[in-house]
């Protein structure tokens, strides 16, 4: 009797600390760090023509026969020019100082252009890649359609529209100039 009543101790302290271990919930785990808070230092504004529209100039003019690329170093002007649209993308989604720099990323739409510019440039990416100029051009044609699409709802007063070479002559630059 002895060694039944021992026995079923025995398999009553094991069933109690599985039980136990069973129902002791898992520990949690660390929560994630919180993500910084970015804040944007240089005006939206500025970002769009400084970065936005120069490097776009950049793809749009390559197009052009007389300013297509020739060499590797062409070819690494336009990735640059293609990459630093692409990045700027998310850059417009921080709003910097300006009023309208919070009222422009509260807005859905702004969200949208910001996806479709990084979209466009990333094919431009890839055309450049490949070396392919049809797909420069149409990854170029995209980026037009979303900045005018962009300036008609968020800056009408100032129309978007692609710059001659009397009117940005840095733009207008390849290797073969040198």
């Amino acid at each position: 009797m002895r060694k039944i009543r021992s026995e079923l101790t025995v398999g009553t302290a094991a069933l109690f600390v599985l039980l136990q271990v069973g129902c002791t919930p898992a520990p949690e785990k660390p929560a994630a760090q919180a993500q910084p808070a970015f804040t944007g230092v240089v005006p939206i504004n500025d970002i769009m023509v400084d970065v936005v529209d120069h490097n776009a100039h950049i793809i749009w003019n390559a197009t052009d026969p007389k300013k297509a690329p020739k060499t590797d170093r062409d070819w690494h002007n336009l990735e640059y020019a293609a990459t630093t649209i692409a990045v700027a993308g998310n850059m417009i989604l921080i709003p910097g100082p300006p009023k309208d720099d919070q009222v422009w990323t509260s807005d859905p739409a702004w969200r949208q252009f910001a996806e479709d510019e990084t979209k466009a440039a990333l094919k431009a990416v890839q055309a450049v890649d490949h070396h392919d100029l049809k797909a420069l051009e149409a990854a170029g044609d995209d980026i037009v359609v979303t900045c005018e699409a962009c300036h008609k709802k968020f800056k009408p007063a100032l129309p978007a529209h692609v710059a001659k070479p009397n009117e940005q002559p840095e733009h207008y630059h390849t290797a073969a100039d040198e």
